[in-house]
């Protein structure tokens, strides 16, 4: 009885080993599945490495949700817009200074970079109503319908980041000024890209 008794234990043991050691492995299985799921989901942007670069963090949260993933990517997008905008209203300030007490002499310059905040102030009201029309996809209605309404905004934002930049193409600035403008704008240009990308492919 005692020899049986202690075959069960045994195997108990065993048993409950493997076990603690499938619980302990299963976090970082899951992990990993979620960061490929995202990984999936980069490679259709334009920039796929910057777009895992920039997701991938948030793998555990966007799990295999395809709403996640796109709810996430444009709250980095509103993110990238503000920090872009704040550049461009420091050059703006600046470009006024040197022209200040001669509003009749204002610099092309100073001209260009106000209706370039515009459009950057333009796109980060186009990134929020996307995030507020994605977030009526699960509250019913027509989901095609959603779909586009989510992508004309985020289109909509590509186009003003555009056309700040082609203000500077337009008239001669300050080489500094549109060097740094172009760096920003452009960088905040590939971050809508890829949302926009992931977006068109959204399957809900």
């Amino acid at each position: 009885m005692s020899q049986v008794l202690y075959s069960l234990t045994l195997v108990f043991v065993f048993f409950a080993s493997t076990n603690i050691q499938k619980t302990s492995a299963s976090p970082s299985s899951y992990s990993q599945n979620h960061k490929t799921f995202v990984k999936t989901a980069c490679n259709s942007t334009t920039y796929p490495d910057k777009c895992y670069k920039s997701l991938s963090s948030y793998s555990s949260n966007i799990k295999s949700d395809p709403i996640k993933l796109c709810t996430t990517a444009l709250n980095l997008n509103v993110k990238s817009a503000k920090e872009a905008t704040s550049v461009i209203s420091k050059l703006l300030k600046k470009s006024q200074k040197s022209t200040a007490g001669r509003k009749d002499k204002m610099l092309p310059e100073t001209l260009i970079l106000k209706d370039c905040l515009e459009e950057m102030k333009d796109t980060i009201i186009e990134l929020k109503q996307a995030i507020s029309e994605i977030k009526t996809l699960q509250d019913g209605g027509s989901v095609a319908e959603h779909i586009t309404n989510i992508r004309t905004w985020v289109s909509s934002a590509l186009t003003d980041e555009g056309t700040c930049t082609d203000g500077f193409e337009e008239v001669k600035v300050n080489k500094e000024t549109k060097k740094k403008v172009n760096k920003v704008v452009e960088e905040l240009a590939r971050t809508t890209s890829n949302t926009l990308a992931l977006i068109t492919n959204l399957r809900y």
